[in-house]
């Protein structure tokens, strides 16, 4: 039934979609964004008319900046429960994947960062029993001068359950799961109060350079999808006993919206040296399902949550260069009555770029790909 929905919404939207790109065609809009903004957008204008104080802030505006990412992660997710088996131990699932490393790649110009991550296949702190893991991950930020937006995609396959207490072959020691994954998808925004003088972007996308230290006010709403798969059931059969309503679950569906008040400042010493912190405190409705092989929906629960997440960060930022290292910590919590399915994701890494002076073709193509005025 699901699967039908789906199909249906799909449908609707495709002939839609079809209907306008044809009236769109006729136009001759589509392929030419700057007719597209001027035929249904034509009172759109972005215009900044209040700029950075430039005694705190320096930007780029004409400057490409490509940089490249190197980070160690921790990423966990564990399925709770209060119960313990008969000899005494833990029946929680304690799911963790096997990526050493991740190498990511970015570029800005302007408002616009894009970038993408994925894993190594390097030797690095491999975990010995562990399933393979794939990790990659896409995204797209616009970075205005007071709030941010920003779009992420990511997907890992292959998780290993780390509690030896739940696997029952004696040949392996952990229980491998290369059928499990995590899809996520992300929209969030970030609003800073104090944009004039404090840049809450400047040591994460490197768009701008603090020159002055500062602290500012942050405010932080998102929506977010979280699925976690299998293609067969999450749990061994002797947890299940101990889980309630557990039975054939292939499928857990998280839908998060948060808001999130933060505090964050940049420290700047030596004119080309920062120390950087945001931490929020964010405040999460969420909506959890479970789903059966079948499809079949057989647990709806929702709660309030408040959790974690920040970013610190120590580096160094010249006209042309910037390095910088980093820690970034991430969480995520979802109730089912008497278990919880917890995530954490922990990212400790370095980056490293340089910027260029834009070439001709990709202003030409940002003014006439971008709203008015960006």
């Amino acid at each position: 039934m699901r699967k039908l929905s789906v199909i249906v919404v799909f449908f609707i939207f495709s002939e839609i979609f079809f209907v306008n790109i044809v009236s769109a065609q006729k136009e001759n809009v589509l392929l030419h964004p700057d007719k597209f903004y001027k035929k249904f957008f034509p009172n759109l204008r972005i215009k900044n008319k209040k700029p950075f104080d430039s005694l705190y802030i320096k930007t780029y505006p004409n400057y490409l900046s490509v940089g490249t990412h190197f980070l160690l992660p921790k990423i966990y997710l564990d399925i709770n429960s209060p119960h313990s088996n008969g000899a005494g131990g833990s029946v929680s699932s304690n799911f963790r994947t096997n990526v050493s490393d991740i190498i990511g790649f970015s570029a800005s110009y302007r408002f616009v960062t894009a970038g993408f991550a994925l894993a190594l296949n390097s030797n690095i702190a491999k975990n010995e029993g562990y399933a393979h893991t794939s990790y990659h991950t896409a995204t797209i930020k616009y970075n205005g001068p007071k709030y941010s937006l920003q779009f992420r995609y990511m997907k890992i396959v292959g998780l290993t359950d780390i509690n030896e207490s739940n696997n029952q072959d004696t040949s392996h020691r952990y229980i491998n799961r290369e059928d499990i994954s995590i899809k996520e998808f992300q929209f969030e925004g970030i609003y800073n109060f104090g944009w004039k003088k404090y840049s809450y972007t400047a040591p994460i996308d490197y768009f701008q350079r603090q020159l002055k230290s500062r602290v500012g006010i942050l405010l932080k709403a998102g929506v977010y999808y979280n699925q976690v798969q299998g293609d067969s059931n999450l749990l061994s059969g002797s947890q299940r006993a101990y889980f309630d309503n557990f039975d054939n679950v292939l499928e857990i569906v998280n839908y998060n919206v948060k808001v999130a008040p933060g505090v964050g400042g940049n420290l700047v010493f030596l004119r080309k040296f920062y120390l950087s912190a945001a931490v929020f405190t964010p405040y999460n409705l969420c909506f959890n399902k479970l789903y059966t092989y079948d499809e079949k929906l057989i647990s709806n629960a929702t709660s309030i949550l408040i959790t974690l997440d920040g970013v610190v960060s120590l580096g160094y930022q010249s006209k042309r260069l910037y390095a910088g290292i980093k820690y970034q910590a991430d969480s995520k919590r979802a109730n089912f009555g008497n278990y919880s399915v917890n995530t954490l994701y922990s990212y400790f890494g370095m980056d490293v770029g340089y910027r260029f002076i834009a070439p001709k073709i990709l202003k030409k193509i940002y003014k006439k790909t971008m709203p008015p005025g960006m």
